[in-house]
C-alpha cells in the first residue's frame, strides 16, 4: 500500500524529530495538554500527529517517519547512544561490508529488516537502534548480536564518528528541557506575561484558542514564544561560544560544536529523567497504594493495617498539588550529578580522540549541570511567605530540603 518511495538520502537526519520534539513542547504547554487540561485538545494533537504519520506512509518506505519526523525519535535516539541496554551490533564489520544482500536493513523471508534501515555495522547507526531484533533474525551471517555495555556506558558516544545533525539535535533537545526547568521558577510567569503584553501576543493566542473558553480554558499566551525560543536556543549559543575559543586553536567550528554536543548527551539524558521525576515519583505511591487498597477500606487480605498504605501516601503527594514529596526532589538532584559524572568521564575520553581541551568540555558539562542543579533546588522552593528569605518574585531562595516542593 502507497507509493514506497525512499526518503532523500541526504534529508535522512533527526534534526527534523528535534526541531519536532521542540514545537510539541510548545503546544503542549499552550494548550495545556499534560496540565491535565482538555482531553479534546489532546485528541486534536494526537489526530494530526497520526494523519502526518499517515501521510508519509502513503508516500515513502515504511518507519520513515519513525526515523526522521517523529517528535520522540530524537530524544529516544540521543538517550540510545548512553542506555545501558546497548544495541544490536555486527560482530564483525568486515562480514557486513562483504554482504551484498543486506537482509538485515531489507529483510528476507525470515524476517523484517531494520524499520529504522539502520545498518548494525556500523557505531554511526546505534542510535537509531530501537531494539526491534529484526536485523538480528534476517542477517543469513548470524553476524549479529545484542551487545549491552558495560559501565559507564559511553562507548557509543566517544567511538565511532560524530554527525553534526545529531549534535545540533542534541543541543536543541537540551534546550527545551532547560525551558521546562525554568517555566518553574517563580518568577517565570511574570516575565512570561510582561512579554505577551507588549508584543501583543496574549490577543494573538486569544485567537488561537476559538471556542474553548466553555471548556473552562483561558490563557494570556503561555508560553510567549519569544522567550520560548530564546530558552531553547542558550545550549546553542552557549555551544558556538566555547566552540569559537576552540577556533582559535585551528579547531574548526562545526567539529568543536560537535565533539562538545556530544559530551552534553549525559547531560540531557540525565535532565530529561530528573524533571519528569515529579510527577512519576509523586504519582505512583499514590497508585499503589489504590492497588493494595482498591475498595478504600480494610478487607482482612490487603495490608492496610500494617501502615504500608499510611507510608505510601506519606511518599507521594496529592496530584491536586501538582507538587512531589520532598525527598524527589533529592533524586532528581542525584540523576542530575550522575548525568555529570558521565559527562565528565566522556569529556576525559573526547578531550585526547577529538582534539579538543578539556577545560572547554568541563566548561559546558560543569555549567549546565550545575545550572540545572541550582533551578531544581530552586523551582522546588515551598513558596511560603511564612517561611525565612521569601520573595514574591523569587520564592524562598534558602530552605529546609524537607519543606521542598519539587512541581510536577
Amino acid at each position: 500500500m502507497g507509493l514506497n518511495l525512499r526518503w532523500p538520502i541526504k534529508y535522512s537526519t533527526i534534526l527534523y524529530s528535534a526541531v519536532g520534539f521542540s514545537v510539541l513542547t510548545w503546544m503542549e504547554e499552550f494548550y495545556n495538554i499534560g496540565g491535565p487540561g482538555i482531553p479534546m485538545l489532546t485528541s486534536v494533537v494526537l489526530i494530526y500527529i497520526g494523519g502526518l504519520e499517515l501521510f508519509i506512509s502513503l508516500l515513502f518506505q515504511d518507519r520513515t517517519f519513525c526515523r526522521t519526523i517523529c517528535p520522540l525519535s530524537a530524544p529516544l535516539a540521543a538517550t540510545t547512544v548512553i542506555s545501558p541496554l546497548g544495541t544490536f551490533r555486527a560482530k564483525n564489520s568486515e562480514v557486513c561490508k562483504s554482504c551484498n544482500t543486506k537482509d538485515c536493513m531489507k529483510g528476507n523471508d525470515k524476517s523484517f529488516g531494520c524499520p529504522w534501515f539502520a545498518s548494525p555495522g556500523s557505531k554511526e547507526n546505534s542510535p537509531m537502534c530501537g531494539l526491534a531484533s529484526d536485523c538480528y533474525k534476517a542477517c543469513p551471517h548470524e553476524n549479529i548480536d545484542w551487545n549491552i555495555k558495560k559501565f559507564p556506558w559511553l562507548s557509543d558516544l566517544t567511538g565511532g564518528k560524530k554527525r553534526f545533525d545529531v549534535a545540533l539535535s542534541v543541543a536543541i533537545l537540551t534546550g527545551v528541557v532547560l525551558f521546562q526547568f525554568v517555566n518553574a521558577l517563580p518568577f517565570y510567569t511574570m516575565i512570561d506575561m510582561y512579554l505577551s503584553a507588549i508584543t501583543g501576543w496574549e490577543n494573538i493566542a486569544r485567537l488561537l484558542v476559538p471556542s474553548l473558553s466553555q471548556f473552562g480554558y483561558s490563557t494570556y499566551g503561555y508560553p510567549n514564544p519569544l522567550d520560548y525560543f530564546a530558552i531553547n536556543s542558550i545550549p546553542v549559543v552557549v555551544l558556538l561560544l566555547v566552540s569559537k575559543m576552540e577556533q582559535r586553536r585551528g579547531i574548526s567550528l562545526k567539529w568543536g560544536f560537535t565533539s562538545l554536543s556530544y559530551a552534553l548527551i549525559p547531560i540531557f539524558a540525565s535532565t530529561i529523567l530528573a524533571r519528569n521525576l515529579p510527577k512519576f515519583l509523586g504519582g505512583s505511591p499514590l497508585i499503589l497504594g489504590e492497588i493494595l487498597n482498591p475498595l478504600g477500606k480494610s478487607t482482612g487480605i490487603l495490608p492496610t493495617d500494617s501502615g504500608i498504605l499510611t507510608i505510601l501516601h506519606s511518599l507521594g503527594n496529592h496530584p491536586l498539588n501538582a507538587t512531589a514529596a520532598w525527598w524527589v526532589m533529592l533524586v532528581m538532584e542525584g540523576v542530575i550529578a550522575f548525568g555529570m559524572y558521565l559527562g565528565i568521564r566522556a569529556s576525559d575520553i573526547m578531550a585526547e580522540s577529538d582534539g579538543l581541551r578539556k577545560s572547554s568540555y568541563y566548561t559546558v558539562i560543569i555549567g549546565f549541570g550545575l545550572t540545572f542543579m541550582l533551578i531544581t533546588y530552586w523551582m522546588s522552593s515551598p513558596n511560603n511567605p511564612a517561611l525565612p528569605f521569601y520573595n514574591p518574585y523569587l520564592g524562598n531562595l534558602i530552605y529546609n530540603p524537607l519543606q521542598a516542593t519539587p512541581p510536577f
